[in-house]
């Protein structure tokens, strides 16, 4: 799952800049007023609510993106049938973004994993996150440091480096599933990962305060 939407970011940052640059009706979003309290635990371990939500609002935005990106994908293999036959054809199903539960689901597996993460010392550099936001924020070849920081505070409402802690997080993430999956067959991965992230999420002692 991690893996699906780091490759659908980039695609999700162009998709809806304009769309998101004012937070809509029912959106998930980062309170200020609030940033200092604490929505859960893992072990010992105070998550604070400024962390909980630039994560759900990170994986929200994927979300959404996953869902414009299914749609249109959608519209044009229904587009291209009606192209090759007379008779109609229905109109593609609507593709749903994800949840708020599922959303703040994923935000709660990354920070466990984050954590878990840092047990077991895989670290990432800051010039892997630096390298990941040019990747991400770039446009023929340029990254675009007023966008990229204007994106940032229209979308989380904080400073860029809370972003890319999120980034951070995301790449540790990976790196540890990459590790766990080392030389696991492609058709074992999913059992496997299952197998290894259960006892993980029972070890952590979660406590979800939202």
């Amino acid at each position: 799952m991690l893996k699906f939407y780091r490759k659908n970011i980039k695609f999700f940052i162009w998709l809806i800049i304009l769309s998101f640059a004012i937070w809509g009706a029912g959106s998930i979003s980062v309170s200020r007023e609030s940033a200092s309290l604490y929505v859960g635990t893992v072990g010992k371990e105070k998550i604070s609510h400024k962390e909980f939500m630039i994560t759900t609002r990170y994986f929200d935005l994927l979300s959404r993106s996953r869902s414009e990106q299914e749609r249109k994908n959608e519209e044009a293999k229904a587009q291209e049938t009606k192209n090759q036959e007379t008779k109609e054809t229905a109109e593609p199903p609507k593709q749903e973004p994800l949840s708020y539960d599922q959303v703040k689901g994923l935000a709660w597996q990354m920070i466990v994993l984050s954590r878990e993460a840092k047990r077991e010392e895989i670290t990432v550099s800051d010039e892997e996150v630096q390298n990941e936001i040019r990747k991400l924020f770039s446009q023929d070849g340029a990254f675009q440091q007023d966008f990229y920081e204007q994106w940032v505070q229209n979308n989380f409402r904080v400073q860029s480096r809370d972003f890319e802690e999120i980034i951070r997080k995301h790449l540790a993430s990976d790196k540890l599933r990459e590790k766990v999956l080392k030389d696991v067959p492609e058709d074992q991965r999913n059992s496997r990962w299952l197998e290894w992230f259960i006892p993980v999420i029972s070890k952590s002692e979660l406590k979800d305060q939202t």
